[in-house]
């Protein structure tokens, strides 16, 4: 991935942190402001959403589903095949990254740790952390293990429902 790319996903992240997984508005005062509801699949439409991704028809240049703001998980392109990436902004999230990367060492996936500089939701002096697993597949076998993913790591089932995030 380029260092634009990186750059990008970084600022983006930062907005998410605000307006993504696990985000809480409910602090606004302001009754004037527009709340718009995300877009909903089950697992089985991911490869429909990984498509728009791919030929350059979403907001941004990745996607995330979560279904309850701690399974949330992104897809991002890299040239024509894709990674995967999981950041820890909640405190309920910690723990899944040692599962996400023994499920990547299982599949013999390379990953590694980094941050985009967001400050995370729980007491912590260090920035969020953040798992990219660079999963080098097409977009058939990108929603499979996102399946795999959902399934495995966060006990969710093909009938779970997923908001498409940003």
């Amino acid at each position: 991935m380029n260092i634009k790319k990186i750059i990008a996903m970084g600022i983006l992240s930062s907005i998410l942190g605000v307006f993504g997984c696990n985000s809480n508005s409910s602090g606004n005062k302001n009754k004037s402001f527009i709340i718009t509801k995300a877009k909903q699949i089950t697992i089985a439409e991911l490869d429909k959403e990984l498509e728009l991704l791919r030929a350059g028809k979403t907001e941004f240049d990745f996607i995330g589903i979560t279904s309850n703001g701690v399974d949330c998980i992104y897809f991002a392109k890299n040239s024509d095949k894709f990674i995967i990436e999981f950041e820890a902004m909640a405190e309920t999230q910690v723990p899944f990254i040692e599962k996400l990367k023994e499920y990547a060492n299982s599949k013999g996936f390379q990953h590694r740790m980094t941050t985009y500089g967001n400050k995370p939701l729980y007491n912590s002096v260090k920035q969020a952390p953040v798992l990219q697993i660079e999963t080098n597949t097409d977009i058939q076998q990108t929603a499979k293990i996102g399946e795999e993913i959902q399934s495995r790591i966060f006990g969710n089932n093909n009938e779970t429902k997923y908001d498409v995030v940003p």
